[in-house]
């Protein structure tokens, strides 16, 4: 039986789904749905940018979309007719459009989006730029988008790129490699690579504990999800 990506409720804790290990690269609070965050291993809001960016998760948190989604594209058009279509800021601020609409389960809209912002981010940053984390963060909320349609072997290549980005960039024993090798032990699952499974979950386990240390609430969640996976064989 294979494990779908369901969203997990409060209070249980026997397994992770997919948003709930790496929700968004721009999301700094988990339950706020449009949230930035450079912490989390994503990159930092551009300064012009910012006060629409507040602006946009303030009416996003309010249910208010009839408000943000014009001022995401009103914003993107301005961009576009000033900076050019292949500017970095438009693909930020392509990424906070994708974040409104996969806030209102308009999953294909948004992954349109992150396409595009993807696309613009790959043909801006070379190899070895350390900004390649946005590339990855992009990587990473697009295949979480393919594993919400259910369209779990799509999403696996893109967060095996995301994880390498991330293993060159950050190094192969950091946290936020972790987090990425859960993402692809989840999309493996759904896909009945067990052994893959097991692979990704040691190998995730070993870094949070090297890191993090044995009391880490990482550590634990990770151990859940491999006995939770060890039944599903």
């Amino acid at each position: 039986m294979l494990l779908l990506f369901q969203e997990e409720k409060e209070g249980d804790s026997t397994k992770d789904s997919l948003d709930d290990l790496f929700p968004n690269e721009e999301e700094e609070d988990p339950s706020n749905g449009c949230a930035a965050a450079a912490q989390q291993g994503g990159y930092e809001i551009p300064a012009r940018l910012r006060t629409l960016h507040n602006l946009v998760i303030q009416y996003a948190a309010q249910g208010r979309y009839e408000v943000a989604v014009p001022l995401c594209k009103q914003a993107l058009e301005d961009l576009e007719r000033t900076s050019g279509r292949g500017h970095p800021d438009v693909a930020t601020m392509l990424n906070i459009l994708a974040l409104v609409y996969r806030d209102q389960n308009k999953y294909k809209e948004a992954a349109h989006l992150l396409n595009d912002a993807l696309s613009i981010r790959e043909s801006t940053l070379g190899p070895d730029h350390p900004a390649r984390l946005d590339v990855a963060a992009t990587l990473n909320n697009l295949a979480v988008l393919y594993g919400k349609r259910g369209k779990y072997k799509e999403a696996e290549p893109l967060c095996q790129r995301a994880l390498e980005i991330r293993e060159k960039v950050l190094g192969t024993n950091h946290p936020d490699v972790a987090k990425q090798l859960n993402n692809l032990a989840l999309l493996c699952q759904n896909q009945g690579k067990y052994e893959a499974v097991e692979r990704h979950y040691q190998r995730a386990l070993a870094i949070y504990e090297g890191q993090l240390g044995p009391d880490n609430p990482n550590v634990a969640r990770t151990k859940n999800n491999l006995v939770w996976e060890e039944g599903t064989k």
